[in-house]
């Protein structure tokens, strides 16, 4: 790693860029499952929208 003089910026090498970990677990799973539950009830409305047009059409 390179020190910049300017404002504490450090430069990375793209060696460097591959061995940076980080990040929380939790958070990808939270993520996933508040994807998944989205869908869910777009797709859930989107089918009541469908039934309703289906039973009642104009």
């Amino acid at each position: 790693m390179k020190q910049q003089s300017e404002h504490g910026i450090m430069e990375l090498k793209t060696t460097d860029l591959a061995n940076i970990k980080g990040g929380h677990p939790v958070l990808v799973v939270l993520g996933v499952i508040t994807t998944g539950v989205s869908l869910g009830r777009a797709l859930d409305q989107a089918g009541q929208w469908f039934l309703e047009g289906w039973n009642n059409p104009r």
